[in-house]
């Protein structure tokens, strides 16, 4: 009767084990086939299209009305200049915000002389942000238009959704700028827009592109 007991216990034993064994296998399996479905792309870079506002003709910075990193409605007087010469326009200027957006930069400060077309105030559309990365072209030719990026990093609480938008070639005016660089953009998901208005361009962020996506998409290699 004992002998049957252990018997038993030991079939038990192994076939618990081997339970575990099988279960531990197919869990190995199944990352090791998500590592591969996913495409480390490397380090992105959060940008923004600047909106610069200045004067057509030279003129004295008076005073400057808004801060760097405040927002700011289409139409907010953002400085009063006064032109150094007389070219038949009123002298004294008040600058508009031609669009809503956020005061990226002061570029010329109070009581100093900004130049023809030089930009005063920098500012910027939150709406418009996206995170662009170099890639080489061999990881490229891993990637379709529309395949889902997650990017992760610096104000992030987790990881946020991104989709492959486009690719641009990279401009880079360094002698030692490696050529095999393309740019890929990729526009944050409208659920995550109001998590990216709050980060600061320049900022930079971990992405992992998930290749099962955009099956039948547009080759990103082809559209560069």
């Amino acid at each position: 009767m004992r002998k049957a007991l252990r018997v038993t216990r030991t079939i038990l034993v192994v076939l618990i084990l081997l339970a575990v064994a099988v279960g531990g296998g197919s869990y190995v399996v199944r990352q090791r086939l998500a590592e591969r479905t996913m495409v480390d792309a490397g380090t992105a870079v959060l940008t923004a299209q600047p909106i610069t506002v200045g004067s057509a003709d030279a003129a004295v910075v008076d005073k400057v009305l808004v801060a760097e990193r405040k927002t700011v409605a289409a139409g907010t007087i953002l400085a009063a200049i006064t032109l150094t010469s007389d070219g038949g326009a009123p002298r004294v200027q008040e600058l508009e915000a031609p669009a809503a957006g956020i005061v990226t930069e002061i570029n010329v400060a109070p009581g100093q002389i900004a130049r023809a077309g030089e930009p005063i105030v920098t500012l910027y559309d939150p709406a418009k942000l996206s995170f662009q990365v170099d890639v080489p072209l061999e990881t490229l030719r891993q990637l379709r238009l529309g395949m889902t990026a997650y990017v992760s990093g610096p104000g992030l609480s987790g990881r946020i959704t991104t989709k492959l938008q486009e690719v641009e070639a990279r401009v880079d005016t360094q002698a030692t700028a490696t050529p095999d660089l393309l740019t890929v953009v990729l526009k944050p998901d409208p659920a995550a827009l109001s998590t990216v208005r709050t980060l600061v361009p320049g900022l930079r962020f971990d992405v992992v592109v998930d290749t099962t996506t955009a099956s039948g998409g547009t080759p990103a290699v082809n559209s560069a």
